[in-house]
């Protein structure tokens, strides 16, 4: 992963989008889970203008043998703001 900074510290892995917003970078980190439960991916990207995350799950899971068009349909189920609990001064 050249574009993209990840480590891992104990049970936690860490990513790091470098400059999404630069053309020919990635802007998703798509998360999945392979395990004997079964869950649907994830996919996280930063929402430059709300000023956030945006978590979205695909609507779409598979497709007929001849669909040429096979997009997921990425939705939004999800929004964290990127400083909801930065205190002000007068707190």
């Amino acid at each position: 992963m050249t574009d993209t900074h990840y480590h891992r510290h104990g049970d936690t892995l860490f990513v790091n989008l470098e400059y999404p917003r630069i053309e020919g970078k990635p802007q998703h980190v798509q998360v999945g889970l392979e395990d004997v439960r079964a869950a649907d991916d994830i996919r996280l990207t930063y929402d430059f203008d709300r000023d956030g995350w945006r978590i979205e799950q695909a609507m779409v899971h598979e497709w007929g043998y001849d669909d040429e068009d096979q997009d997921p349909q990425w939705t939004e189920t999800a929004f964290c703001r990127a400083w909801p609990f930065e205190r002000s001064e007068n707190d």
